[in-house]
Formats: C-alpha cells, sequence, structure tokens
C-alpha cells in the first residue's frame, strides 16, 4: 500500500492543532501553514498507568497549546495531526500495540477520543511517517523521490518513502524498521524480540545494558549515576555522559551501538537502494557523526556498489519539531479521500 502525500496547498490551509505522543514525552504545538511553529507545550509521558490517563494528558497538553495563541488563530485551526508510535491503524486512529508504554496499550482508540474532547478532525499516523513527511515537506528530504526516515531516541523508528508517497504494506503498518535484527544473541528488545536495532542502539536499549553493567558492578560510574536517579531509570544520555567522561563500560555501550547501527545501515542501502537515508532523533542528534560517521564509512566498505555511490547518509533538520511540524502534510492528505492509495 502507498498513501499518498500530496504538497501542502498553503494558500487554502489555516494553523492545524498538533500532537507528537513519544515514550518520554508528550508534545504538542500550534503550526502554520508555513511550518512555523506558532505555540507548543508538554510534559513527560505518564508510562504504565494505562491508556485512559494516557489520552487525558495528550488532551491536556493539546488545550494548552490552543490556549497560548491568539484568539483568531485558534478560531482558524483546520484540525488535529496525530504522531504516535507504531504500529498503528491510521484508517481506524488505533493504537494497535506499541511496545514501550507498560501493559494495556493493545487496540487502544486514540484518534477519536481526542477529536472528540477538541471538537476538531483529526488524522492519526505512524510518528515516523509523520517526521518523514514534515522532512520531505521542510526538511532534509526536500526534492527527494526514494528515501528512508530512521529516528533514533528512545526507540528507534522508520519510514519507507517510495516515489515521494509513505509505503505502508498490504496493512498499512510497513517501516518498523528498529525491530529489525542486528545480533540473534544480542539483548532482549520492548517488543519481545532479541537482538533487534532498537535493543542495541536505542535510547531505552543502551540504558538498560548499561544498568546491567551498574548492577552487575562493571562500572562505578554508571552505578553512582544509576543511585542519583533512583528510583528513576538510567537514560541513554547518561551512558553517552559517561562514555565522554572516560568510563570504559559506557564507552564500550557505545561503541556497540555505533557498529550495530552501522550494520543495520548498510542492511538498508543494500536493500531499498535508496538515494537518502535521513537520520533523526535526540539520540542521533546528540551523537552526530561519531553515529553517522561510522555508518557511511561501513557502506563504502560493505555496502553494493551501486547504491553505496548514490545513497546519502544525512542528520535529519527539523530537530525535535519534526512530529509536530508533519501534521501540516498529514492533516494536507487527510482532506483529500481516500487516505490510502493503492494505485501505482
Amino acid at each position: 500500500m502507498l498513501r499518498r502525500y500530496a504538497p501542502v496547498m498553503r494558500h487554502d490551509r489555516g494553523p492545524v492543532l498538533a500532537l507528537d505522543l513519544g515514550a518520554t514525552q508528550i508534545r504538542t504545538a500550534v503550526v502554520g501553514a508555513d511550518g512555523r511553529v506558532l505555540a507548543r507545550a508538554g510534559r513527560r509521558t505518564p508510562v504504565n498507568v494505562g491508556p485512559a490517563p494516557l489520552i487525558e494528558a495528550c488532551i491536556a497538553e493539546l488545550r494548552r497549546a490552543a490556549a497560548a495563541v491568539a484568539p483568531e488563530v485558534g478560531r482558524s485551526l483546520v484540525g488535529l495531526g496525530l504522531a504516535a508510535p507504531g504500529p498503528v491503524d491510521p484508517t481506524t486512529g488505533i493504537l494497535v500495540e506499541p511496545p514501550n508504554f507498560g501493559p494495556g496499550f493493545r487496540d487502544v482508540p486514540f484518534r477519536d477520543p481526542i477529536a472528540a474532547a477538541l471538537g476538531l478532525p483529526a488524522a492519526l499516523e505512524r510518528d515516523t511517517n509523520v517526521a518523514a513527511l514534515a522532512e520531505l515537506e521542510f526538511g532534509a528530504a526536500r526534492g527527494a523521490r526514494d528515501f528512508l526516515y530512521v529516528t533514533i531516541s528512545t526507540g528507534i523508528g522508520g519510514s519507507i518513502v517510495i516515489g515521494g508517497r509513505i509505503y505502508g504494506g498490504p496493512d498499512g503498518v510497513a517501516g518498523e524498521l528498529g525491530h529489525i535484527p542486528v545480533d540473534f544473541d544480542g539483548p532482549p528488545c520492548g517488543c519481545g524480540g532479541r537482538g533487534h536495532i532498537e535493543a542495541l542502539c536505542s535510547g531505552s536499549g543502551i540504558a538498560r545494558l548499561a544498568t546491567e553493567a551498574a548492577r552487575a558492578g562493571r562500572s562505578p560510574a554508571l552505578a553512582a549515576r544509576l543511585a542519583a536517579r533512583a528510583p528513576g531509570p538510567l537514560e541513554g544520555r547518561d551512558v553517552g555522559e559517561a562514555a565522554d567522561t572516560g568510563d570504559q563500560e559506557a564507552a564500550a555501550i557505545m561503541e556497540r551501538a555505533r557498529r550495530a547501527f552501522a550494520a543495520f545501515i548498510v542492511g538498508l542501502v543494500d536493500v531499498f537502494a535508496p538515494e537518502l537515508i535521513v537520520v533523526g532523533g535526540s539520540l542521533a542528534e546528540a551523537q552526530g557523526d561519531r553515529l553517522l560517521g561510522p555508518a557511511r564509512e561501513a557502506i563504502t566498505r560493505t555496502a553494493f556498489r551501486i547504491p553505496r555511490e548514490r545513497v546519502q547518509i544525512v542528520p535529519a533538520a527539523l530537530g525535535d519539531d519534526v512530529g509536530l511540524v508533519g501534521a501540516v502534510p498529514l492533516l494536507a492528505l487527510a482532506g483529500r479521500s481516500p487516505l490510502d492509495d493503492r494505485s501505482p
């Protein structure tokens, strides 16, 4: 299934209300048709509380963002663009089974209760697809036709764009690139699998490995950070910071993450032969060329000749706002029918 996302018609579009739901943060904003963020709100994501309290928190933050703009802007809102971790069903507006929110998140109605509470038409898509739309419309993928978007944050996600269209597969859930296995003997992933790239290179995966090292006594520096965060868990940034200060165990975890990411990217290049891979997310942004450099070198050494000579690996351009800005092209699509286009 190829979902057709046409460029935004800015002259007849108004501002949109946007939600970017992540495992760590709820971000909301009012975004103009030109991609400018006009107002924003947000909070940490309440995890392990169940679907209803999480949805109420999303509604509250959307209302805060809407209240932060001038009344005339608020009255001109054209709709809600909702980005959430996959897999999601954009047609029914359901969160299918996101892996990092705790128990109870299976086939959860998400779009419709939020739309009803805000009184606006709404469109829901997987967060990485929304980010890919944002980079295609306003960011690093402008002018591209065949590219991949990869985000490395609390989890790892991806989006496949073919001929300028999001590829969703027969059920609309294709593109879960974070769950590609890179080490069958590797650590468990939050989804229940083992050795997935998300288990080795995401913020949650890196933190899980570091916590094990701290509790096993292999790293006093990580143990001290874990104690300081108690009762909260370690985060990926703790591990990166410990590695930068010379902790050998943290450095080994980060080096393993970089090697896994390089192998993952080579596989994507060989399979998809894209013209571009855009890499975003907070962990990727923090690591910069320390992450992308080894991946580029691995492509040069080991990828197939034709795709390796063309592909570019570039950082995302829109930073933390990517899941919010993408609400603009998402709602431009939602105004067209049907959402899913199976034509060639």
